[in-house]
């Protein structure tokens, strides 16, 4: 005799993106450490969070153009 077999349904868009701007918003920032791996954490992070700036400041101009 088997045992039943369940499958859990995937976490739908809204559920994964509500994880991520959680995980965003409460995850300790890196620090400029004592070791390589820890310098590299901390400038990948500075650099993609400016990416990142730069890219949500474009897209709110682009918006605001598209309006006007």
């Amino acid at each position: 005799m088997s045992s039943p077999t369940y499958t859990v349904p995937a976490p739908s868009l809204s559920m994964r993106t509500n994880r991520l701007v959680e995980t965003v918003r409460w995850a300790p920032a890196p620090r400029w450490g004592s070791s390589a791996a820890e310098h590299g954490t901390y400038v990948v992070y500075l650099v993609g969070s400016a990416l990142a700036w730069i890219t949500v400041g474009l897209l709110a101009s682009a918006a605001l153009g598209a309006i006007l």
